[in-house]
C-alpha cells in the first residue's frame, strides 16, 4: 500500500515515497493484459520503460491531494493516468518531428504510435476505472480526463494547424489553453475530485473543483511560455524553424505596423532555411517595447495562480510545492508575486 507521510515529511519526501506505488500500478495494470494480447502488452510496456519521461510528470496529482487532505498517497492511480498520458503525447510528439529514424524506443515506428495510443487512452481509463471510489466518483474522474484529451487534441492541432501570420493572440492564447493547460487542469480536477471523497458534489465541494481546474490550467499555459521561451532564448530555435504560431511571434506580428510589419513578415518566410532571418525575428521578438506587453500578460497570469493557492492551499508543504511550480515556470519574468511566494 502506499506510504503516507508523517506530518514532518516535506512534500517532496513524499512524492519520492509514494512514485515506487505508481510504478506499481501501472505494472498491475500492465500485467492484467491477457495471453492473447501479449504482442500490445510487450510494446506498451516498452513504451513505459524506455519511452521520454517528462519532468515532474506524476507530481502534480499528489501536490493537489496532499495539500487538501495532507496525504498524497490515494492520488496513486491519477498519478498514473497523469504519467501514462505524458508518455503517449511524448511519443507522439517524438514520431511527428521524425528525427529517431525507423524505429523509436527499441521497437518500429509503427508499432510504438499504436502502442502510445493504448497508452494514452485505454490504460488510462484502466488505472482510474480501478480507484477505490465510490462509483460516481469514479465516472467522475473518467469523465474529466476524457474531456482533457480532447481539449488538449484540439489544441495540439491548432497548434499544427494555424498559421502564424493569419491568427491573432488571443487565439493562440486559446490554443495554449487546450494544448498544454488542459492536461494540467485534469490532473488537479481529478486529484480534487478524488480528494472531496463524497458521492455528489455539493456546491461548495464543485467550486473547489473548479478552483483547482483553474489552477491546473494556468500552471500548463505557463508551462507553455516557458518552454516557448527555452527554445527562443537558449534552445535549438525550433520554433521560428518550424514557423511554429508561439504567442509571442503573433503578438509581435500583432504589435507591429507598416513597414516594421512587412519586415518582420519577410524573416519569417525565410526563418525555415535561415539563421540570419531567424536572428533577425529573434531580436524583434526580444525587444523591450515588444515584450513589456507581453510580460503583463504572463504575470497576471502568473498573479491569478498565486491567489488561487492563496485560498486553495495556505501555509502546506505541499502548497509550497506547487508555488514552487509556478515560480520556476515563471522565472523569465520581472520579479514579482510569483517569486515572493517560492519556498
Amino acid at each position: 500500500m502506499p506510504v503516507t507521510p508523517s506530518s514532518s515529511a516535506t512534500a517532496e519526501a513524499a512524492l519520492a515515497r509514494n512514485l515506487p506505488h505508481v510504478r506499481q500500478y501501472v505494472a498491475e495494470l500492465l500485467d492484467a493484459y491477457p495471453p492473447q494480447h501479449a504482442q500490445l502488452q510487450s510494446s506498451v510496456s516498452r513504451l513505459v520503460a524506455h519511452g521520454r519521461a517528462s519532468p515532474l510528470e506524476h507530481s502534480l496529482p499528489f501536490l493537489v491531494h496532499g495539500a487538501m487532505t495532507g496525504d498524497p498517497a490515494p492520488a496513486v492511480p491519477v498519478a498514473a493516468a497523469h504519467a501514462l498520458w505524458w508518455r503517449a503525447a511524448n511519443t507522439f510528439d517524438d514520431f511527428a518531428d521524425g528525427d529517431a529514424g525507423p524505429h523509436l524506443y527499441g521497437i518500429s515506428r509503427g508499432a510504438a504510435l499504436t502502442a502510445a495510443l493504448e497508452c494514452g487512452y485505454a490504460l488510462p481509463l484502466r488505472a482510474l476505472a480501478a480507484v477505490n471510489a465510490p462509483e460516481a466518483v469514479r465516472n467522475e474522474l473518467v469523465d474529466t480526463y476524457l474531456d482533457g484529451w480532447t481539449a488538449a487534441s484540439n489544441g495540439q492541432l491548432g497548434d499544427l494547424l494555424i498559421e502564424p501570420e493569419r491568427t491573432t493572440p488571443q487565439a493562440i492564447l486559446d490554443v495554449y489553453r487546450d494544448k498544454s493547460g488542459a492536461i494540467y487542469a485534469m490532473a488537479c480536477a481529478m486529484a480534487a475530485r478524488l480528494a472531496t471523497g463524497t458521492t455528489r458534489l455539493s456546491g461548495s465541494d464543485a467550486e473547489l473543483v473548479a478552483a483547482w481546474h483553474r489552477f491546473g490550467q494556468i500552471l500548463g499555459m505557463l508551462a507553455q511560455f516557458r518552454n516557448d521561451e527555452d527554445d527562443l532564448r537558449d534552445g535549438p530555435g525550433e520554433d521560428l524553424r518550424n514557423r511554429t504560431p508561439t504567442y509571442l511571434l503573433v503578438h509581435l506580428l500583432d504589435f507591429l505596423s507598416g513597414q516594421s510589419l512587412q519586415q518582420a513578415l519577410a524573416f519569417l518566410r525565410r526563418a525555415p532555411y535561415s539563421a540570419v532571418d531567424r536572428e533577425q525575428l529573434r531580436a524583434m521578438m526580444t525587444a523591450p517595447e515588444v515584450l513589456r506587453p507581453y510580460h503583463a500578460r504572463l504575470s497576471a497570469l502568473r498573479e491569478e495562480a498565486c491567489a488561487l493557492l492563496d485560498d486553495l492551499a495556505p501555509d502546506c508543504p505541499f502548497g509550497s510545492a506547487l508555488r514552487a511550480r509556478v515560480q520556476a515556470e515563471t522565472h523569465f519574468l520581472p520579479a514579482g508575486r510569483g517569486a515572493s511566494h517560492g519556498p
